[in-house]
């Protein structure tokens, strides 16, 4: 999860993954910008009305899992 530009720490064991991750989100909101938020829970929306997980086929999620280590 990103708050904008922060990235809230979680635990230390998964820190690297999440920070990486994290970052991804970071760069998806420099990129779409205000529209970063509606976006994200458009798509999240699109997946949850055609039967998938909201979370795990949103196509924002699925670039940070693919990037992240």
């Amino acid at each position: 999860m990103t708050l904008g530009l922060v990235i809230p720490r979680r635990a230390r064991a998964c820190w690297p993954q999440s920070r990486a991750h994290g970052h991804l989100h970071v760069r998806q909101y420099e990129r779409w910008g205000l529209f970063f938020v509606p976006a994200y829970l458009a798509a999240s929306l699109w997946q949850k009305l055609n039967g998938r997980d909201p979370y795990w086929d949103n196509p924002f999620e699925r670039e940070a899992f693919e990037t992240a280590p």
